[in-house]
């Protein structure tokens, strides 16, 4: 784990955010539902303070994105509405997908963060200038992380690490303002 200010320094150079989508985007329940036609849908949940947080970001010169490994056109098209510039299903080797977006993408390994709760996570986790678990992540994740959220995943945990990004960026004061607060009237 980091220190405090350890970790704001690794988050004030973060320019792209990636996360896992199932256990941290959502709480990682899967609802199932047969439709007319027989066809399986598959429900997910997301927290609408993540998804404000997550739409912040590319106003601000952060872009986002998810790798998962399942595969949903709900998944998609969240993405989508949150301006999300990288969307990578399908995949449970993510490390591959990290590497490839970094080239992509011109970031450097230390400009990018990724945000996971599983096993699966950690080689993404590793390959990132800031790995981040979620707080109901497997202990081995949480142990791999330079820093873990209060919040679990799918219940505001992002909204935790954009305010982490963008306080230690100074960026935090643009976001008060555009909802006509001051830090002065924010607690916490």
């Amino acid at each position: 784990m980091l220190s405090g200010r350890q970790l704001r320094l690794r988050a004030s150079k973060i320019k792209l955010l990636l996360m896992d989508a199932d256990g941290v985007l959502t709480d990682g329940k899967l609802y199932h539902f047969v439709d007319g036609s027989g066809a399986t849908v598959e429900f997910k949940g997301t927290h609408s303070r993540d998804g404000i947080a997550l739409a912040w970001l590319p106003s601000l010169g952060i872009r986002t994105g998810i790798i998962s490994g399942r595969s949903s056109a709900g998944l998609a098209a969240r993405a989508r509405m949150l301006k999300m510039t990288y969307v990578v299903q399908e995949t449970h080797f993510k490390a591959p997908a990290i590497e490839e977006i970094l080239k992509e993408s011109g970031v450097d390994k230390n400009e990018a963060a990724f945000v996971g709760d599983d096993f699966h996570d950690v080689p993404a986790m590793r390959r990132v200038g800031l790995a981040v678990a979620v707080a109901d992540a497997r202990p081995e994740v949480r142990r791999a992380a330079d820093w873990v959220t209060r919040a679990r995943g799918g219940d505001g945990a992002l909204r935790e690490v954009v305010e982490l990004l963008l306080k230690s960026q100074g960026k935090w004061q643009e976001i008060l303002a555009r909802y006509e607060l001051d830090a002065a009237a924010t607690i916490r």
